[in-house]
């Protein structure tokens, strides 16, 4: 399937954000997250999915990858914005996998959560330190498995290997989106959304 299929905002929709349908191909995205949202699940019965997303439907088997290159003025603890993607079922809790920039220990950092049941995170260092505010994430399908890669010039660094991702039980459709996150409990974080890629097969 073409990237230029997804050019049609009718193809997008929002979640948790109060805006007119559009699309991420060919043109810059800026979202503005309210104040103390995120997507993160600590526990079962503690399930936060607040965070403002852009998203589209693709089938699973069709998926070969995303990117985008995330920028904002990371400065409050847990400030944040990348990549998620969702994997809806009727018969589970939603599962998910997100990457991008989280604001954390006082420095903006390379973040991916995995989903399958409960969250986990991990973090790894952003490593031009002359443009902390901007990165490019990938995930990419590696048959069962999808990796996750930080761009950083000519170069491409694995930041995370998700082994559940595609395997036998993956739910037909996954949804790609692009989401923010904003740590403050006053303010909105603005996040902008540039050079979106989405490949699939089909």
């Amino acid at each position: 399937m073409a990237l230029s299929t997804f050019l049609d905002a009718s193809c997008w929709q929002w979640m948790n954000y109060d805006s007119a349908a559009t699309t991420p191909v060919g043109q810059d995205v800026t979202i503005y997250s309210p104040p103390d949202t995120d997507i993160w699940r600590p526990a079962m019965d503690k399930n936060n999915f607040t965070a403002p997303y852009l998203y589209t439907q693709v089938k699973c088997s069709d998926f070969q990858s995303v990117s985008v290159t995330v920028q904002a003025d990371w400065k409050t603890l847990f400030d944040q914005g990348g990549i998620a993607i969702t994997f809806p079922r009727d018969d589970t809790p939603l599962q998910w996998i997100k990457a991008g920039i989280e604001y954390t220990d006082g420095a903006p950092y390379l973040g991916v959560v995995a989903t399958q049941s409960l969250s986990d995170w991990s973090l790894s260092p952003m490593l031009d330190a002359s443009d902390s505010k901007t990165a490019t994430i990938e995930v990419v399908r590696d048959k069962t498995d999808a990796w996750v890669y930080v761009h950083e010039g000519t170069s491409r660094r694995s930041l995370r290997q998700i082994t559940w991702a595609f395997n036998e039980d993956t739910p037909e459709y996954m949804h790609p989106t692009r989401e923010s996150e904003s740590g403050h409990e006053l303010d909105k974080l603005a996040v902008t959304f540039k050079s979106f890629g989405l490949r699939t097969t089909g």
